[in-house]
This record gives C-alpha cells, structure tokens and sequence, in this order.
C-alpha cells in the first residue's frame, strides 16, 4: 500500500474500506483454522475481532454516506505490510498448534499500529485538505484501537502466564556448554518421539524418524550419563517448557493434529539450534549444534514429503 496513490478523499475511504475488508477476511479464515484444531480460545478471540472489523467497515461506510463520498472501484484490496517491522510473532499467532488469544491480540495491535502510522504518513504528505483532515481522523482511531487491544493484550499475557501458557523463550545465550545444549536437545527428542508415536499409523517415513530419533537421543543420553548436571538456568527452561507442552497436548485433539504439531515443533527446535550456530563462542557447542540443526533439516525434508503424500484428513493419520 502506498501513499501516493491517495490523491482523493474517495481513494482514501475506499483503501480504508478494502483495510477493514481485509482485515475481516484474514480474521475469518484465522479463526476457521483455529477451530480446525481445536484451539477454541484463540478462535473466539479471532472471530470477535471479525465482528469489530464489521463494525469498523460499517462506519466507514455511514461516514462515507454523510459525506457524500462514493468508493472508487478502482482501488484493490490491500494488505498492511511495513517491511521494518519482523513478523515472528504474527507467525505464531497465525499458528493454530501455538496461537493464544495473548497472541491473536499482539497480532492484531501489530495490524493497528502499521494501520496507524500509515495515515498519520498519509496526512502528512497530502495536499488535498480534506484527504489531510480525513486521514488524521483515522489515524486517531487506529491509535485508539491499539490502545484498546493492547490493555486487553496485557490483560491476556498475565492470565496465560499464571496459568503456564505462554511459551518459554529458550535463548541461546542460556546455552554455555555442551551439556548444556544436549540436555535441552534430549528434552525435544523426547516430545518429537512422543508426538511420533502418537500418529495412529504409522508409514515408512514416520517408522524411520522415529529410529533416527531415538538413536540421536540414545547417542545424547549416553554422552550425559557421564557429565555433570546442565546448568540451573537451562533446567528452569526445562521445566517451564514441560509444562507449556502439556497445555498444547491439551488444546490440540483433531485428527490429523499430530502430524501439523510435529512439523511446527521441528521448524521451531531447527531454528533454536541454528540460532546457537550463530551466536555460540565455544567450539564444542557450534559444532554439536550444526549437527542437531543438520538433523531437524533431515526431520523437516521427510515431514514434507510425507504431507505431499498423506491427506492429514485420511483415516490414516487419525
């Protein structure tokens, strides 16, 4: 979306309008795959922002009306992209194995606050007053919206804190050691083989990763059994994560869930592992982590070619 294109008051209402439509669009489809796995809190929360972003469009549309203002129809449907703001966090809100409605709210702030600055850009650079006065206008009501999201957003942080459900953050700079890095790789061996076994049938892919898992966690519990304990840091991330995974198992029961949640943990344990590639001083831990990220790379290259080959609706993976 680009100012420039904003030359009158009708394109500006009309690009409002295709924002909210948009909005309602993404929210719709998000909170059909959040029911899809049985994520029911984040789908109510997407399926309320539906409904606001209805009311949003409806106002707009009476403004418009009062105004004497028609929609252009040549102005398309856009999307709200600011390339300088990282998008990590929309992933997980988008993620219907990790999304929370802490998470679905920050996603939606994100929304207003790109929203916000582009109209405060748009009066800015305006020369029609109306479009300036317009487009000031709405930037206050962006504003407003993320305030209201945001106090609802700390709101949901504390609920889902107190009760285990927001996701430990494992930071690589906690990883001082080998023992370290091999005792929070041992923990993901061990979820990623439980999730494995819990697929109904098993194939001949599912059969190998399993055997390929459990030699590396046989090979790393081998090495630990004669080294000291990992550090205490690394063990509070242990078990703050034990007990975030035990909320997932209890949010996600659907058929075909299973399969999704594997591969969102091997693209998740792929990118802890390469972060410490990155940042890792100690000789000894890069390289053990280049091996574990070489491994989640062979894990997610098999899941792939197991959901080109399987409908995750079949019987099959039930």
């Amino acid at each position: 979306m680009f100012s420039n294109k904003i030359k009158t008051p009708e394109d500006l209402m009309s690009m409002a309008l295709q924002a909210e439509r948009e909005a309602i669009r993404r929210y719709s489809e998000l909170a059909v795959k959040m029911r899809a796995a049985d994520n029911d809190s984040a789908a109510s929360l997407f399926e309320r922002m539906v409904k606001e972003e209805r009311e949003h469009e409806h106002l707009l549309q009476d403004w418009m009306l009062q105004e004497g203002i028609n929609e252009n129809p040549e102005i398309s449907p856009v999307k709200w992209r600011d390339p300088r703001v990282a998008t990590t966090y929309d992933d997980e809100a988008r993620d219907p194995y990790q999304s929370s409605p802490y998470r679905a709210l920050a996603f939606a702030v994100h929304n207003e606050e790109i929203a916000f600055r582009f109209y405060t850009y748009v009066a800015a650079e305006a020369e029609n007053e109306i479009v300036r006065q317009h487009a000031e206008i709405l930037a206050r009501e962006e504003l407003g919206h993320a305030a209201l999201l945001k106090a609802e957003r700390r709101r949901a942080y504390h609920i889902e804190r107190n009760n285990n459900h927001i996701e430990p953050v494992f930071d690589p700079r906690l990883i001082h050691n080998k023992i370290d890095l091999l005792t929070v790789a041992i923990h993901i061996d061990r979820y990623l083989l439980n999730a494995m076994s819990n697929i109904g049938k098993h194939t001949s892919q599912i059969k190998s990763l399993i055997n390929d898992t459990q030699q590396q966690l046989s090979h790393n519990e081998e090495y630990l059994s004669t080294q000291a304990a990992a550090g205490e840091s690394t063990l509070n991330m242990l078990k703050q994560l034990k007990s975030y995974h035990a909320y997932l198992d209890s949010i996600a029961s659907k058929p075909g869930s299973e399969l999704k949640r594997l591969w969102s943990c091997c693209d998740r344990s792929f990118a802890f592992y390469d972060s410490i590639v990155e940042t890792a001083s100690n000789e000894s831990v890069m390289q053990t982590a280049q091996k574990l990220t070489a491994s989640a790379l062979d894990r997610i290259a098999a899941l792939k070619h197991i959901f080109g080959n399987l409908s995750i609706s079949d019987d099959s993976v039930s």
